[in-house]
């Protein structure tokens, strides 16, 4: 867990509450959707907010997208 202790807890809140979804492996239903959840701190221009969110196998599985403040999203690749 993270070492700041807010931080940890909102892992903590992120892991359980992903999992009571009821989502499962690979959208196919069960009591584990994630295997765990990692949130890291920076400093950063108010303008960017980067998020990234690893699904299955990474490597394999790819995706860039913009979201704008309407909520309408591009491709990115």
């Amino acid at each position: 867990r993270h070492e700041k202790q807010e931080i940890a807890k909102m892992e903590e809140e992120l892991l359980e509450a992903i999992n009571s979804t009821g989502i499962g492996a690979m959208g196919l239903g069960g009591k584990i959707t994630v295997l765990d959840v990692h949130i890291e701190v920076a400093h950063r221009h108010p303008a960017s907010l980067p998020v990234a969110i690893a699904v299955q196998c990474w490597a394999n599985r790819r995706k860039s997208i913009r979201i704008d403040k309407e909520g309408k999203i591009w491709n990115i690749d």
